[in-house]
């Protein structure tokens, strides 16, 4: 049996995958600041009674990328994106139209909060918004701009998920001609 060459597609997914893949590797990162931080600030107050300042907003705003930046690899890696409690009951053909309407829809709305967290940041950017009024603040916008990236990785997902659905739908009918 030879092996064949890979295909467009192959390489192009490939690639998407890759791209996702090092963008949810963000996500770990902040994981695993948000556990210094906290472990940091406990450390500081028991030991030295002063904390680290704004310990929780910090952490509060590292979550952003730590979910945001990772939903759209999960949603390729078939993750948790999809449940299939009823609708795996159905004729495949029902099947592939349920999922492929839901995946444009959720496209749609990903796409829509997308734009309406970049309109958010354009918002924070003007009015110099700040984590906080007191004291210790950082500057909001580039969570906003995080979340907003997020959702439009997360909508071109949705989409590379119904085309993945199509393609291998296809191979998979090409293959058992192959073999008869």
């Amino acid at each position: 049996m030879s092996k064949q060459s890979p295909t467009l597609y192959d390489k192009l997914d490939s690639v998407i995958v890759k791209i996702f893949k090092y963008v949810s590797y963000v996500s770990g990162v902040c994981l695993i600041a948000i556990m210094l931080v906290a472990f940091f600030n406990v450390l500081g107050e028991k030991i030295l009674h002063k904390g680290i300042p704004a310990s929780t907003e910090i952490i509060q705003y590292l979550h952003i990328p730590v979910v945001f930046l990772a939903c759209a690899y999960v949603t390729l890696d078939t993750g948790h994106t999809r449940i299939d409690l009823l609708s795996k009951r159905l004729p495949k053909t029902v099947q592939t139209i349920v999922t492929t309407v839901g995946n444009l829809i959720g496209c749609a709305i990903c796409a829509f909060v997308g734009y309406r967290g970049l309109v958010q940041m354009n918002k924070f950017i003007s009015t110099h918004a700040k984590s906080s009024t007191t004291g210790f603040g950082f500057a909001k916008w580039p969570f906003a701009l995080i979340f907003s990236i997020g959702f439009f990785m997360l909508a071109l997902s949705f989409i590379w998920a119904t085309v993945r659905l199509y393609v291998k739908k296809t191979e998979t009918a090409e293959n058992e001609e192959a073999a008869q």
